[in-house]
Formats: C-alpha cells, structure tokens, sequence
C-alpha cells in the first residue's frame, strides 16, 4: 500500500516539475556593473551584433543579483535582492546574451520592486546618459565625460573612457543637458 501512495504522490508532482520548465530556454550570459567589473556605459538600452544582445539597464548598487530567462520573443531581465540591503543608489549594468538569432524580439527589465519597464533599442537612437544630479535651475548642470556624453552635476567628478559614438553627439540628436523635475539629465531641446 505504501508503495502505491509513492507512486501517486511521483505521478502527480512530475508533471508540476516538468510544467515549470516549459518556455523557459537556457541562456548564455553574463552580468557586469556594480562591482569589480564596471560597466563602461551609461544610457539603458539594448543592441545585437554578431548573435550577442548587449543589454544596458539601471539597477539598485546593493541589489544581490541579475537572471535572465527567455519565454517566447521576450528577454525577460531581473533584479534579485535576498538580503533587503537596498542603497539610495543607482549604477550601470551591462548583460550580454550570447546566440540570439532572431530579430524580433522584446527585451523587459524588472527592478528589486517588481516594477516592469520595456528596455528600448539603442540602434539610430541619442545614448549619453544621466548622473540625476540634484539641481534647481540649468546651471547646476554640467556637460561631462571625454567625449561630452554624460549630463551631471556641477559639483561631480566623473571619469569615462575616452572613446567616440556617433550617439554622444547631442546637438545632432537635438538634445540638451538641464535641469529636468530638479535633476540633471539630457532632453529634447
């Protein structure tokens, strides 16, 4: 009789285990940012060349984790936090999905909070990025970095790589560094 109740117990969680699986295909891909290895970009975004999406995303410094899972065209991106140790700040990762082969496709990120966002492709599109600095008019505001991509604050340091993208040119794009909602940050012009 034990034997039997086993056996129906197997039977019924098998399919359970086999049903979590469904959809989900196993990724090659890495994480940098936020730690030794820093990300050496600054606007969220992705961009496929070559069979490797290169995911941009904004994410919580203390957050304890990035996954990355695939269900039908859609990356689907997320920021794991174990431990409930949340900073009040930000910083650049960058994901590389290897051996994507189609074109169409979506790519999500959701944050620590569950809060779902489409991440946008990068390709014919302005990419110099934000420090959100605290500002109350536009000359708290500074255009930064070697090549003029980041819009910060006055009173910071900020150090790039010194490396030119046709995407930092802010005047082609039509773009301005100001003060925004009393942040520093790129907009239209």
């Amino acid at each position: 009789m034990k034997r039997y109740i086993l056996l129906l117990m197997i039977a019924l969680a098998l399919p359970l285990c086999i049903q979590s699986n469904i959809g989900k295909e196993k990724l090659n891909y890495s994480v940098t940012g936020c730690g030794a290895q820093k990300a050496s970009y600054g606007v969220e975004g992705y961009e496929l060349s070559d069979g490797v999406l290169t995911v941009h995303v904004m994410r919580n410094c203390c957050s304890d984790e990035i996954v990355v899972e695939k269900s039908g065209n859609e990356y689907r991106i997320t920021e794991k936090d174990s431990d409930g140790e949340i900073c009040k700040c930000n910083c650049m990762s960058t994901v590389e999905i290897r051996g994507v082969k189609e074109k169409d496709f979506r790519v999500t990120f959701t944050d620590f909070n569950g809060e779902v966002r489409e991440v946008k492709n990068l390709e014919g599109e302005f990419c110099g990025w934000s420090t959100y600095a605290e500002c109350r008019t536009d000359s708290d505001c500074k255009v930064a970095g070697c090549s003029g991509q980041v819009c910060a604050g006055v009173k910071e340091d900020i150090v790039t790589t010194c490396e030119w993208k046709e995407c930092f040119d802010a005047k082609k794009y039509g773009m301005f560094c100001g003060c925004v909602n009393n942040q520093c940050q790129w907009a239209q012009s």
